[in-house]
């Protein structure tokens, strides 16, 4: 007998030891198959009956797409590296394998298979398949039911049999929860768990192919018209995808449909109103807009948990921890206190929140210094470029454009791996948790990219352009005319370029800077989602030799449905050619698609100011990206797995930054290019430029040579409008919540819920009643070996004989 690491008992499993000396010296021969419990069709070798896979085949392609009820797979390494000690590696792999099915088995209601993996030399892998009883998700489902009662979470329906993504998430829980929440606690790539590499959940085609019809023909999105997608569980959305991926597409179609009036709002200011005139209306528009929105989503995300029983669900005492958090705690095995939640909840809190102090200087270090790049960057572009009139002049103006595609993602992503060493050191109790911490702490440079830019044109590049322009010449012309004799011709910077030369400010500069940002770059990105996972998968295949030009333009066209399996070699083979392909699919990231989201908020709060136009490119970006987001999450990605979420977490916070700052730039911006003129006495040197009269007034209000006195009449007035515009935002925002809280919270079916949760919660007197959901969770079913093994569903033999042949050979 073998004991699960959490101290269950475990099915009598033979262990790698234990094995025969052939079993590590010659594959063994195949095990006969397990006797039928009932007289039925004929058994194919491996237990499947042919008629059976007949019936499958008639189903389409749907059905042999994961006939043997497959919920996820778990593919384990057996690959030994050139710098491995062998001896040390092989004793790695049988002690990993074994722990694994220990683990495995040692949970009731588990179905296990195994089968070789197929990858090449020295990427050798055992694919652990995973499948459960329907009693097990039943037994899962009230355990869930009765931690959610304990705890006054609101009520939900738990339909039976639960949706396809209850039955995912549950199972996963289960896998990857710490024993003291009565999980195996399997953490792919860490500690005893370092062979294995993920655990993944497969696609269920057909209704990827129902969801995304659905959103392709608008069903969704007249839904989404009509009802926000705010629906009970019975809504497609809600059954086939996880809580995380349902919550986002709540909020990507909110935030759509609130971009229709100001769309039409901006259109009317488009065409009504003079080219670069920057109105102020608009402007507070933007700011109401901006603070409505984030209101509105406040109060619906606050309903849809209390709709969706998820108030509360990201607790510490509720959620899923962390195994590793646990561990940190000494509370990896329940056995080391009576009630181990209670323990958890009291953490380690304050060291924490030190370390999370602690990262804030080096969060600010990191972006000061993408800071410092991108301006070189800008100032290179904007000035030296244009400045230099030497050799290779023509190659100097596409210098900025290659360090930024080549320098700046480099920064990116090394910031990007030093914030995931910064959460992991934090150590958040739970994985909701941590990706908040890591979201607001990658965000913050993904801003700086995407807003710098902007900014550097609109208050440094408008204004002092010319000045500046003056300066970089003559500090060139200087330095390097002391090297050259002669002319600064002869430096290479070509003649000075005067006052009257001066070219001023491109009137279309932040226009044509916000167009690449919310057009062109939104073509690029719905290509890198939907085009190029296409063409690499075809390169990957005809570089294998899968498939041919030829090949793929046939089966492209063609209309014909594949053929049916005529036998259950064809059934399972099959079925592992859709687990390879899914295995190479890259994890689906919800971060990515809320920044693209908040990023484009930021544009239209922030900017469109300059180009009225940008809210309704932003609607047509976003009636697209609902479906391809979709064909993105159904095709593109693994099947995305999450934990119940109540909130969009830090993404919230973010977009309430974004709307201040939205109104203290718009405010700004209007100030320095005001049409009516102050008191400083124009420049007449300097060309006006042709366009907008603001911009031309900008030029010649400054001298080429100006000083702290002849600035100082604008910068002051500058920062006390900053200064008021943020305290003006403070109490429209106050005003904007009151009443959206009033007309959308304030007598609501959410708020009586929530007030009878309160109630009864005080009636309890704050009593937890988790030691009560423990004892209730431990309570163990027991299930026949005859459920769970048979056919397909062969346990860890042919995983074990794999491993002994993969061993033989190295």
């Amino acid at each position: 007998m073998s004991a699960s690491g959490n101290g269950k008992p475990a099915r009598v499993t033979r262990s790698m030891s234990q094995q025969p000396p052939s079993a590590t010296t010659a594959p063994p021969a195949l095990a006969p198959p397990a006797a039928p419990t009932a007289p039925g069709p004929p058994v194919s070798a491996r237990g499947t009956s042919l008629s059976s896979a007949a019936a499958i085949g008639s189903t389409g392609a749907v059905g042999v797409s994961n006939p043997f009820k497959v919920d996820f797979v778990i593919p384990f390494s057996l690959a030994i590296g050139k710098n491995q000690d062998r001896p040390a590696a092989q004793r790695e792999i049988k002690e990993g394998y074994e722990e694994l099915l220990r683990a495995l088995e040692g949970e009731g209601g588990l179905k296990i298979a195994t089968r070789g993996g197929r990858g090449g030399k020295g990427q050798e892998e055992v694919w652990v398949f995973i499948g459960a009883a329907e009693e097990k998700i039943h037994e899962l489902v009230e355990r869930e039911h009765a931690l959610d009662k304990s705890h006054n979470l609101p009520p939900h329906s738990h339909p039976t049999p639960p949706s396809p993504s209850t039955r995912i998430r549950l199972l996963y829980n289960l896998l990857t929860a710490p024993a003291i929440q009565d999980g195996l606690g399997i953490t792919p790539g860490e500690g005893k768990w370092k062979r294995v590499k993920c655990i993944t959940a497969l696609h269920d085609e057909q209704a990827d192919k129902a969801w995304v019809e659905k959103w392709t023909t608008g069903g969704d999105w007249r839904i989404g018209l009509l009802k926000g997608l705010d629906g009970a569980d019975g809504v497609e959305l809600g059954q086939h995808q996880p809580p995380p991926v349902h919550l986002y597409f709540n909020f990507l179609t909110t935030y759509t449909l609130s971009l229709l009036p100001l769309s039409v709002i901006s259109v009317l200011f488009y065409l009504l109103t003079p080219t670069d005139s920057y109105p102020p209306l608009y402007a507070f528009l933007l700011s109401v807009y901006g603070t409505a929105f984030v209101a509105i989503w406040r109060i619906k995300e606050r309903k849809l948990a209390v709709r969706w029983g998820t108030r509360g669900c990201e607790s510490v005492a509720v959620g899923r921890l962390r195994p590793e958090y646990v561990a940190d705690l000494g509370l990896d095995k329940r056995q080391n206190t009576e009630n181990p939640v209670d323990a958890v909840q009291q953490g380690n809190d304050g060291k924490r929140d030190l370390k999370l102090a602690a990262s804030v200087p080096v969060i600010f270090a990191c972006g000061v210094g993408l800071g410092v790049v991108l301006l070189g960057i800008f100032l290179l572009e904007a000035f030296v470029g244009q400045a230099y009139e030497g050799v290779g002049k023509e190659v100097v103006p596409l210098l900025p454009t290659v360090l930024f595609a080549v320098v700046v993602p480099q920064i990116v992503a090394a910031y990007g791996s030093l914030a995931k060493a910064m959460v992991k050191w934090e150590n958040h109790p739970t994985p909701v948790g941590a990706e908040k911490s890591l979201t607001a702490k990658t965000f913050a440079m993904n801003g700086i990219v995407a807003y710098l830019g902007l900014f550097l044109s609109a208050y440094v590049y408008v204004p002092f352009g010319s000045f500046i322009m003056a300066h970089v010449q003559s500090r060139l012309t200087k330095q390097d005319t002391v090297r050259v004799a002669g002319s600064p011709e002869k430096a290479g910077l070509g003649p000075m370029t005067g006052a009257q030369e001066q070219k001023g400010i491109k009137a279309g500069r932040l226009k044509g800077q916000l167009f690449a940002y919310t057009v062109t770059n939104q073509v690029i990105n719905a290509f890198l989602e939907l085009g190029l996972p296409y063409i690499m998968r075809f390169v990957d295949d005809w570089r294998a030799g899968k498939t041919t030009i030829k090949e793929a333009i046939k089966k492209r066209g063609s209309e014909t449905p594949q053929t049916p399996p005529q036998n259950e070699e064809e059934v399972e083979k099959r079925f592992l050619d859709k687990v390879e392909k899914e295995l190479a699919l890259p994890d689906y990231s919800l971060f990515t698609d809320y920044a693209e989201m908040v990023t484009q908020f930021g544009y239209v709060t922030i900017w469109s100011i300059v180009w009225p136009l940008a809210p309704l490119f932003a609607l047509i970006n976003n009636y697209i990206e609902l479906r391809s987001d979709a064909l993105k999450i159904c095709k593109h990605v693994r099947r995305p797995v999450g934990d119940r979420v109540e909130t969009i977490g830090s993404w919230l916070e973010t977009l309430s930054i974004i709307s201040w700052i939205g109104a203290v730039t718009n405010a700004t911006l209007i100030y320095l290019f005001r049409s009516t003129l102050h008191n400083q006495t124009p420049n007449p040197n300097v060309p006006s430029t042709p366009g907008s009269p603001a911009l031309a007034y900008i030029v010649q209000t400054y001298n080429l040579s100006p000083t702290l006195q002849t600035l100082l009449p604008t910068l002051v007035p500058l920062g006390l409008v900053a200064l008021a515009a943020s305290h003006g935002f403070i109490i429209l925002r106050w005003v904007v919540q009151g009443v959206i809280e009033r007309v959308l919270w304030r007598g609501s079916p959410e708020e009586v819920e929530v007030q009878k949760l309160t109630a009864a919660q005080r009636g309890t007197g704050g009593r937890d009643l988790t030691a009560q959901s423990q004892s209730e969770k431990r309570g163990k079913r027991s299930y026949g070996n005859e459920e769970l093994r048979g056919g397909f569903w062969n346990g860890g033999e042919e995983g074990a004989r794999e491993i002994g042949r993969v061993l033989k050979a190295e």
